[in-house]
């Protein structure tokens, strides 16, 4: 008797992290974990005044949604301000660091880039997604610097690892103004929702997910509703010296010298996303996920690199 033998194809793993570069929405570089989708602006929204912070997109479970939000809103003109099957962008940055995104203090003052010059992915696999932007010029009171930013997302954790570096670039005659550096949320709620570590390097965050008035507007014209829930945010910078408060916006810096690589971690949520029994359904449970919640994460692996300039 003649035996065959049959070989099974081991199933293929499906991406937990994603990211791309989105020619196709004026040049914004977009990328999710299993938690949240986020968002930067690119050269071509220059007209628009954008930041260098940081889109947050809800989502209610870990599948991958940039690539449908961005086909709803751009081929079928369905606006993704809209939450029609799960997944919703309704968190607006304007100018300000936005969800998570870099902060530079100097003079008691917030100061705030544009949109990035260059891209670079890094890393890209099913678990690990890895890029940098690189900032050419944001002023800084009467001086310029150059910011490199390096975000990692992985596979299993809520947190995105940030890696910042700043060069000056003013003149070698003038002495380099002293800044702090680190990471910030832009609140649109009240500044009262919000958790902080004993040690001061932690913050939680928690507002209405529909506070902006003009995403409140469309839900409310689609659905007749203007309740979607609660949006998370958190932000972690393990040798902070300083928590504060400018211009509604929440941070963690220390003082930096330039040149030096600055790390920081940021993520966030929904209490609309499920993920088996796993959920957030009140403040206090993310505020207690981030109280708790560890930062680093096991996974590390190397991938194809690409880059634009």
């Amino acid at each position: 008797m003649a035996l065959t033998l049959v070989g099974c194809a081991p199933k293929e793993q499906q991406p937990k992290v994603y990211g791309r570069y989105v020619p196709e929405r004026k040049d914004d570089f977009a990328w999710e974990n299993e938690y949240a989708a986020f968002r930067m602006y690119g050269p071509a929204l220059l007209p628009e005044n954008p930041s260098n912070g940081i889109d947050l997109w809800l989502k209610n479970s870990p599948a991958l949604v940039i690539d449908t939000m961005y086909g709803r809103e751009l081929k079928d003109h369905r606006p993704y301000h809209i939450n029609y099957d799960g997944n919703l962008d309704c968190y607006k940055v304007g100018h300000t660091a936005g969800c998570g995104g870099l902060v530079i203090i100097a003079n008691d003052s917030l100061w705030t880039g544009g949109p990035y010059n260059q891209w670079e992915i890094l890393t890209q696999t099913n678990d690990t997604f890895a890029f940098r932007l690189t900032y050419d010029s944001i002023q800084v009171s009467t001086q310029w610097v150059r910011a490199e930013l390096t975000v990692t997302a992985e596979a299993g954790t809520l947190w995105n690892k940030a890696e910042v570096v700043l060069t000056n670039l003013s003149p070698s005659l003038v002495a380099p103004i002293k800044i702090e550096l680190g990471g910030g949320i832009y609140a649109h709620d009240s500044i009262d929702n919000l958790w902080l570590s004993d040690a001061g390097n932690r913050i939680g965050y928690a507002e209405d997910a529909l506070s902006d008035k003009q995403a409140a507007q469309m839900n409310y014209d689609y659905n007749g509703s203007t309740s979607q829930g609660r949006a998370y945010i958190a932000l972690c910078l393990s040798d902070a010296e300083q928590y504060g408060i400018i211009d509604n916006t929440l941070y963690l810096v220390r003082n930096y010298q330039y040149g030096d690589t600055l790390t920081y971690f940021f993520g966030a949520c929904w209490s609309e996303w499920r993920d088996g029994d796993n959920a957030f359904l009140t403040d206090d449970d993310w505020f207690t996920t981030i109280q708790t919640g560890a930062i680093a994460n096991k996974n590390k692996q190397s991938g194809k690199q690409q880059t634009s300039k």
